[in-house]
């Protein structure tokens, strides 16, 4: 296994798979581990190790170590099992790529190795192209991401078509993945609110003059900054009232309990069944598990009702 293409593999995944930092910090360890095994395809480790490793409390007790590593089995990045007694688990890593298509050098560049020093060098270049050549293409075929039904950027993408059908009933099927990618682009490189982008999105396509002109993500995206400003300047034609003094108190109490659910959280280790009760006492109104995560990963609950509604 080559350490650093699974690496890129890993982190590449997680844009579109997110996971929480303690299943991240157990598949780094997992990898290190398998590492200095010298990459078998099984190998075994004690927990302790683990949790020592991955930054965990290092006992067998673990709630956070074994449920880190419950996810990264139900992600698929790894297997394990059991052993009898005390003896610790056996895992394997699942790997994230795939090789590349291996080449020899022709046979009779093969048979006078050795006698000649331009036949070796021309044995390496010959070797060293098809090793180019194959890497420029790999590199490339890494830079195409595929979006899941269920990413935010997916979700957006039909959010833009489903408003444009609300116009043009006819308008013609587009390349979704294309236009998910333009909507990562969008808020991951120009630094854009997803509520914003959807919110954009709607207002544009109520008004006469953009629902003619704003036809695929693209033009969503090179136009966004001049559709937010007419946005908001448009009173009656943006799709919610300009934010009030009552709007603004809202949001602030929103992103002060966000922080201190996320700070009880941290500060018990990442363990949500200690943390909420704390949590409970300051915010009555968090009273499950479900209602808690929602707030520690809204990525993960998003639902494209709720891009609808403008998130």
């Amino acid at each position: 296994m080559n350490y650093i293409i699974q690496l890129n593999a890993f982190y590449d995944r997680l844009e579109i798979n997110p996971l929480n930092s303690s299943e991240i910090a157990l598949w780094n360890a997992l990898m290190s581990i398998n590492n200095k095994t010298a990459w078998s395809d099984k190998f075994t480790v004690a927990a302790s190790v683990l949790c020592n490793k991955a930054g965990m409390k290092n006992t067998s007790k673990s709630s956070n170590f074994f449920k880190a590593r419950n996810g990264l089995t139900q992600a698929g990045l790894i297997t394990w099992k059991s052993r009898k007694g005390n003896q610790a688990a056996e895992y394997t890593i699942t790997k994230l790529y795939s090789d590349l298509p291996t080449y020899s050098v022709d046979n009779s560049v093969d048979s006078s190795v050795g006698n000649g020093v331009d036949n070796g060098v021309g044995s390496s270049v010959t070797l060293n192209k098809h090793k180019q050549k194959h890497k420029k293409t790999f590199s490339r075929n890494r830079k195409k991401r595929t979006y899941d039904e269920n990413s935010d950027y997916m979700k957006l993408a039909k959010f833009l078509q489903k408003q444009i059908l609300i116009n043009k009933p006819d308008f013609k099927q587009p390349v979704l993945q294309t236009w998910a990618d333009d909507m990562r682009k969008l808020v991951e490189l120009d630094k854009r609110d997803k509520h914003d982008v959807a919110l954009v999105i709607k207002w544009c396509q109520q008004d006469s003059f953009w629902s003619t002109n704003i036809l695929s993500a693209y033009k969503l995206r090179k136009q966004f900054d001049q559709l937010y400003l007419k946005m908001q300047a448009s009173k009656g034609s943006s799709p919610e009232p300009l934010a009030s003094k009552h709007d603004d108190q809202i949001k602030k109490a929103r992103r002060e309990r966000e922080k201190f659910v996320l700070y009880k959280y941290s500060e018990v280790g990442n363990d949500l069944d200690k943390a909420l009760p704390m949590i409970q006492a300051k915010y009555p109104e968090i009273d499950s598990k479900d209602k808690a995560l929602r707030i520690l990963y809204p990525e993960r609950y998003m639902t494209a009702g709720g891009v609808e509604n403008g998130y």
